[in-house]
């Protein structure tokens, strides 16, 4: 009997493999290739908007598809480079009948060497570019006067950033992070004059945790008046908040801890942040693009190259900082105590 039921369970457990290795073999309709340098909390919304949007295209039109996501690693731009080059080799490897690349590095590679492989380059990341004040006035003038909006009488408004590690070679992203916080700071100075706006830029490499970084500024900027803080789209602080594996940590923000249920000894005052996403784990309203609405446009421009309606090998789509949408967080602001004002609510609607 005992014979009888292991080779029941031998043959169970080979179908079982047989129809998995079936499934796994079977053909699609395309294959999707994605390629990016790092991640990013934009960059996932970005895929967010452009898988959920193909994925509906290709169900109406009755197309299978598969994907294939890339990073890229390295320091220097020749190992991010190298990497890049991989990672395109593996993708023609595996057919890729389209790609869909978030960063410079992962574009460029792709246009030096992708024969006639499509691509629709749509760049997410603040950090991954080349900004000028004039790309972000418009975010940032709407990001302040939201500020003034959650803070109507404060007689002080504030900026939190954390300051580049290296001020000789300096990142875009160091670069992009600070035309934020001096256009931010010129908004500020037009509201409550210069002498009320506290601007805290701390020092990561200084002896003291990021976690601890924050709770003290936000604790003397607070006993020092401050009544709202905006906080621009800087990468060490977004990791500090969302960690790297940003799908499995939606319930941590300033005022949490790591797992999100112990409280911080943090002052509690409204924050504006200069991301939509970023401001979902630590902000309670902001005005900035839309990446998912970027990720949805990608998809059906990716659908139309695959079907025949666009036959473009290229398309870019460029971020439009002047196009962006209200957005509000009601959780953080439960944690912190604080009321969304019904005209901040009123943006958010219209």
């Amino acid at each position: 009997m005992k014979k009888r039921i292991a080779v029941v369970v031998l043959l169970v457990a080979v179908l079982a493999t047989s129809l998995f290795a079936f499934a796994g073999c079977q053909k699609v309709d395309y294959v999707i290739g994605v390629m990016e340098n790092s991640e990013h909390f934009s960059s996932d919304m970005v895929q967010k908007g452009f898988r959920e949007t193909l994925s509906k295209l290709m169900s109406d039109a009755g197309k299978t598809y598969k994907y294939i996501y890339r990073k890229s690693g390295g320091d220097k731009e020749e190992d991010i480079a190298q990497s890049e080059k991989s990672n395109l080799d593996y993708m023609k490897k595996k057919g890729a009948s389209v790609l869909l690349t978030l960063s410079q590095s992962s574009a460029d590679a792709v246009l030096n060497d992708a024969g006639n492989t499509p691509m629709v380059f749509a760049q997410a990341a603040i950090a991954d570019r080349n900004l000028q004040k004039d790309d972000l006035r418009v975010q940032i003038e709407k990001q302040v006067e939201l500020m003034r909006m959650l803070a109507p009488d404060a007689a002080k408004l504030g900026i939190l950033y954390c300051k580049p590690a290296n001020a000789e070679n300096k990142t875009k992203a160091d670069v992009n992070m600070e035309i934020q916080v001096e256009l931010a700071k010129e908004y500020l100075i037009q509201l409550v004059g210069e002498q009320n706006v506290v601007v805290v830029g701390y020092d990561k490499q200084e002896d003291k945790t990021h976690d601890g970084h924050i709770r003290e500024a936000l604790n003397n900027m607070k006993a020092d008046g401050v009544g709202c803080v905006f906080v621009p789209v800087d990468n060490t602080l977004a990791s500090v908040q969302i960690g790297p594996k940003i799908h499995e940590r939606g319930n941590t923000n300033i005022y949490t801890s790591n797992n999100g249920i112990e409280a911080r000894e943090v002052a509690s005052m409204p924050m504006v942040c200069g991301d939509i996403n970023f401001n979902e784990y630590c902000g309670v309203a902001t005005y900035a693009v839309d990446y998912y609405a970027m990720g949805a446009q990608a998809a059906q421009e990716v659908f139309d190259m695959l079907t025949g309606k666009n036959e473009s090998k290229y398309v870019e789509i460029k971020t439009d900082f002047t196009k962006g949408r209200y957005a509000i967080n009601e959780k953080v602001a439960k944690d912190i105590g604080f009321t969304i004002p019904q005209t901040v609510m009123d943006k958010v609607a219209a």
